[in-house]
């Protein structure tokens, strides 16, 4: 038996991680279409293995047809117009944050567009081959993100998800816009929210590092909200410092 390569085993799992199939399934139809990924999953769903491949007991086949529905046509991605469709059929509006929850299982890399494996990849992951399926698990996906370890997830996956392609941070006016749907969960609520974002929007009014979104979760969980226990000494970005002066100056009529 010839070995294979490393790029060839790339290549299987890939086909694997979209379609959920078996290894030898991946490798059969991956010889089969001389090892082009994309010709191999047609091979796939059109000769009948998918409907032979369960994985979880999702038809896979119908996890393919609902990337086919809103893909746009000519284009492998879902973009803006399918994305408005998708929330449409979910009876959601595309800012709801449950939308956010579902981009993060798909893992996407940027906002208003899901390729091929993020999307099918995604509904594999909710366990989810029909919309009425994925409708079903929207009650689910908003009691995850009430927990703690569910909301740091989505936090850190939101930051590159706001990022405009080609750029390394977040534009102000969308990170506002994000803190701001992440924080309307009840169970996560930070009472300084809006103080927040009115000291950036009129004190600092650039973009966000990754480093300042990620360590003002961090001061939120940590810190309580009179900041009492507040420690100037503590490696916080300059950003969060400001901020908690800002706030004391505030309460004090300044």
């Amino acid at each position: 038996m010839n070995r294979l390569t490393k790029v060839q085993k790339d290549k299987i799992t890939q086909f694997r991680s979209i379609t959920g199939s078996s290894e030898k399934i991946a490798t059969d139809c991956l010889k089969t279409s001389g090892w082009g990924v994309e010709a191999a999953i047609d091979h796939f769903y059109t000769s009948g293995l998918a409907t032979q491949t369960v994985a979880g007991g999702l038809d896979l086949r119908a996890v393919e047809a609902l990337y086919q529905r809103y893909k746009e046509p000519g284009d492998d991605n879902i973009s803006v117009d399918g994305i408005m469709r998708f929330c449409q059929d979910l009876e959601v509006d595309p800012t709801d944050l449950v939308v956010l929850v579902i981009s993060c299982y798909m893992n996407a890399a940027v906002m208003c567009e899901y390729s091929k494996d993020e999307f099918t990849s995604g509904l594999v992951k909710l366990g989810v081959d029909s919309v009425d399926k994925l409708k079903r698990r929207l009650p689910d996906l908003r009691t995850e993100i009430k927990t703690d370890a569910k909301f740091r997830e989505v936090y850190a996956f939101a930051y590159n998800f706001s990022r405009e392609k080609g750029q390394k941070c977040v534009q102000l006016d969308t990170a506002v816009g994000m803190w701001q749907l992440l924080f309307s969960v009840p169970e996560q609520r930070w009472p300084h929210i809006d103080d927040w974002c009115e000291f950036l929007t009129k004190h600092h009014n650039r973009a966000i590092s990754k480093d300042t979104w990620l360590q003002l979760f961090d001061f939120i969980k940590s810190v309580k909200p009179d900041f009492s226990n507040f420690d100037e000494n503590s490696a916080w970005p300059y950003l969060i410092d400001e901020f908690v002066d800002y706030m004391k100056e505030k309460r004090n009529g300044k």
